[in-house]
């Protein structure tokens, strides 16, 4: 997919240095989530556009990725719960409800492949834009004392309670070790169901 664990790293470093300067009592309370969010993948982007293999910046509906129409590949940066980069018990959740522009792009997963097999897929994809013509993976981190847990999952379904927690393919990434992580909080989509979410820290 164009990623190497070395990227991933170094994309979650910087979101993590840059939490660590916006971590003082003067910030307000969940800055340090969006700082998280926002360095991660903002470093993610770096890491891809340096490749110059076609990848770019997607925001369309303010769903930010990095995006390859090529490859037909989005990322975006997420926060999952205590079973995220693990073969644990089950398979992680993530850790906010999604919204509309979420569920849309979820759903486009599941039918992503069999599409393909149809040999439908450019019709279905005929009028999207460049950034959502495309299968959405997951950076899902989790932050724990001493790490950062990290997976790179294709999410296929959104349950009830409105949490993504069933999964195509799940890939995971060796921890990331940091000290005093948060979670990272997800800029709002336009149409999502407008909370206003605080940091989460681990137990």
């Amino acid at each position: 997919m164009g990623l190497s664990v070395d990227k991933i790293h170094r994309a979650v470093i910087a979101g993590d240095d840059a939490r660590g300067r916006v971590s003082s009592p003067y910030y307000p309370r969940n800055f340090a989530g969006i700082t998280m969010w926002a360095e991660t993948l903002a470093g993610l982007r770096r890491q891809l556009l340096k490749l110059r293999r076609g990848w770019r910046i997607g925001s369309t509906g303010n769903y930010e990725t990095a995006y390859s129409s090529e490859r037909q590949l989005a990322f975006a940066v997420v926060s999952g719960d205590s079973y995220t980069g693990i073969d644990g018990a089950r398979d992680p959740k993530l850790t906010r409800r999604r919204g509309p522009k979420t569920k849309e792009r979820v759903r486009r997963n599941a039918v992503f492949g069999q599409l393909a097999l149809d040999l439908e897929l450019p019709r279905a994809l005929d009028g999207l834009p460049a950034d959502e013509a495309c299968s959405t993976w997951f950076l899902v981190l989790h932050p724990e004392d001493d790490m950062v847990r990290v997976e790179l999952s294709l999410p296929v379904q959104v349950g009830d309670d409105g949490l993504v927690g069933d999964w195509i393919e799940r890939i995971l990434i060796p921890p990331v070790p940091v000290t005093g992580a948060v979670a990272p909080i997800e800029r709002n989509e336009d149409d999502d169901d407008g909370e206003d979410p605080m940091v989460t820290r681990p137990a």
